[in-house]
């Protein structure tokens, strides 16, 4: 998958058992690990919401139309300090769009030795 460094790609489109169309991105590194991570998250979830509002998401798979959309960050632990505040931004300008906003905690695996 690609991951929140590549700005540009969708990662995972999915139906939750609801329903709800997903659009997910992946983070799989630690809050802060590299300088550019915030200016990465805010185009990432840029990317996210032009695919949906401007038709892209329906266009690629049309059984999506008229479904509830939700974006989700699946990430190793919880955004905090300004990642928190992008995330807080990002569903507080989805939401009148109609597009909810999720975190979901998902462990990176270690390695067994």
């Amino acid at each position: 998958m690609a991951g929140v460094a590549q700005t540009n790609v969708i990662d995972l489109v999915a139906q939750d058992a609801s329903g709800k169309i997903l659009l997910v991105m992946i983070e799989s590194r630690p809050w802060g690990e590299t300088s550019g991570m915030s200016s990465e998250l805010r185009e990432k979830i840029n990317t996210y919401a032009t695919f949906i509002l401007d038709g892209g998401l329906v266009r690629q798979y049309p059984a999506a139309k008229g479904l509830p959309v939700d974006l989700q960050l699946n990430c190793p632990s919880a955004p905090t300090g300004p990642y928190a505040a992008i995330v807080e931004h990002a569903t507080a300008q989805l939401k009148p769009a109609g597009i909810g906003f999720r975190v979901s905690i998902q462990p990176i695996p270690h390695a067994s030795t």
